[in-house]
């Protein structure tokens, strides 16, 4: 193997790197930015039960409409992580 053809592998393995490395970005942000919106519906779900059980507001629809929504986030979670490849060993040279 010439000395150009070891520098356009070298460049085409750096390359395929960085675009693991943004994918895996891309994931864990879209994992963060869901546990947010998880976090803010549980959040709102508290206030919802303080003023049905304190207050004696009837708020049973707004609280069944909250759980659903944190299940769908439960499911959201769920399906990225499934797809959320395993880490890979380092390569070994021989």
């Amino acid at each position: 193997m010439g000395f150009m053809d070891k520098v356009k592998q070298a460049a085409q393995d750096v390359s395929a790197e960085a675009k693991k490395a943004t994918a895996s970005g891309k994931e864990k942000l879209g994992e963060v930015q869901t546990k947010r919106k998880m976090d803010d519906a549980a959040k709102r779900l508290g206030y919802l039960v303080y003023a049905e059980k304190a207050k004696g507001e009837s708020k049973t629809a707004e609280i069944a409409a909250v759980v659903t929504e944190i299940g769908a986030y439960e499911t959201e979670l769920a399906a990225q992580e499934d797809t959320t490849p395993p880490p890979e060993s380092p390569a070994t040279e021989g």
